[in-house]
């Protein structure tokens, strides 16, 4: 009798609880306006607080749901199996899990999907996905995709992908890709790109990449690159390309490559070129070329295997031709020496001085003109 008694008030005592538990109800969808998502599920909570299975709108706890449809808000877990409905929504502050992948309109904590992550307007935290991570705003992350890492807007923080890193605004971090990392603004950190490091306007920081780093404006810092590096601005720093390393602009530093060093505007350091260095402006530093260095004006040392060719030079130019096509101030070593005047020596088997008179205009091993250069000369070219 006692046994049948405390069994009756046992299952008395189950079936009230849930009156005791403010939202542990069936939420009640019969009154949502026709093309509102069903936020059908059962809430064992208190106070807002505890487990939720199905698709509630919002919970402090635990949440439980197939598909994400209208969500509000989860603060704690939120784990789900299919990808979310659009348009994406809610926010999820703390754990967001998927089979497919997780998705909300902010993402604030640790995400992970075995297909992708996605946000329509930030995720900040960590995000691991087996395809990709993919936010429609920014990404503010730790981020690691199998395939890419995308922010429609900006990214910073560090992304590592199978194929690429990709920011529409500007990249601040660390970005790691098999194939590329790219802005479409501004890069600035460390990049390394099993083929290209590019960035739609300045590049900045440190750039690895297997074919390409480019900057369609400035680029500052240390780029290396399997093939070309290159900026269609003006370059400062290190820049080596296996092929060539190239700028629009003006060149300050250490420039090498391996077939030419070429900057458009000018060279301030040092520039090596497997076959040459090339520039329209001014060279001041040194110049070092397998085949020949053709630049403007020259202001320091120049090195060429075949054949240096200049308007001006001061100071010293070692090739097999050495062409002067104007003034020469300093000292020239080669076969052949050619200065339309000359102040200074030429030293090799041909000496050709167009400022001195004959006989002592071509002469074998050394030819000299050490007289002052007019006043209006010694002015700025």
């Amino acid at each position: 009798m006692r046994r049948k008694l405390l069994a009756i008030l046992l299952g008395a005592g189950l079936v009230a609880l849930p009156a005791h538990l403010a939202a542990q109800n069936w939420d009640d969808d019969q009154d949502r306006p026709r093309g509102e998502p069903s936020h059908f599920a059962i809430n064992l909570t208190i106070k807002g607080y505890g487990l939720s299975i199905g698709n509630s709108e919002s919970v402090n706890g635990l949440r439980l749901n197939w598909r994400d449809a209208g969500l509000r808000q989860v603060n704690g877990l939120n784990f789900t199996i299919w990808k979310p409905a659009e348009p994406l929504s809610g926010a999820v502050n703390g754990v967001a899990l998927g089979v497919l992948g997780p998705g909300a309109e902010t993402i604030n904590g640790l995400a992970v999907g075995l297909g992708g992550v996605v946000t329509h307007r930030l995720m900040r935290g960590i995000a691991i996905a087996g395809f990709g991570v993919v936010s429609e705003h920014d990404v503010h992350a730790l981020a690691l995709a199998g395939l890419g890492v995308v922010a429609n807007r900006d990214f910073r923080g560090v992304g590592i992908s199978g194929l690429g890193v990709v920011a529409n605004g500007d990249f601040k971090g660390i970005g790691i890709s098999g194939l590329g990392v790219v802005a479409n603004r501004d890069l600035s950190g460390l990049s390394i790109a099993g083929l290209g490091a590019v960035a739609n306007r300045d590049l900045s920081g440190i750039s690895v990449a297997g074919l390409g780093v480019v900057a369609n404006g400035n680029l500052t810092g240390f780029a290396v690159s399997g093939l070309g590096t290159v900026a269609n601005g003006n370059m400062t720093g290190v820049a080596i390309g296996g092929a060539g390393a190239v700028t629009n602009g003006y060149f300050k530093g250490i420039g090498i490559g391996g077939v030419g060093m070429v900057a458009n505007q000018g060279i301030t350091g040092i520039a090596i070129g497997g076959v040459g260095v090339a520039s329209d402006g001014r060279l001041k530093g040194g110049a070092i070329a397998g085949y020949m260095v053709r630049i403007r004006e020259i202001e320091g040392l120049s090195l060429a295997v075949v054949r240096m060719k200049t308007n001006a030079l001061t100071g010293v130019s070692v090739a097999g031709l050495n062409q002067v096509r104007r003034t020469q101030v300093g000292l020239t070593i080669g076969l052949i020496n050619y200065a339309r005047e000359l102040h200074g020596a030429q030293v090799g088997v041909i000496n050709i001085a167009g400022n001195n008179r004959w006989p002592w205009r071509v002469l074998p091993v050394l030819n000299l003109h050490l007289a002052r250069r007019a006043a209006e000369e010694e002015g700025p070219r």
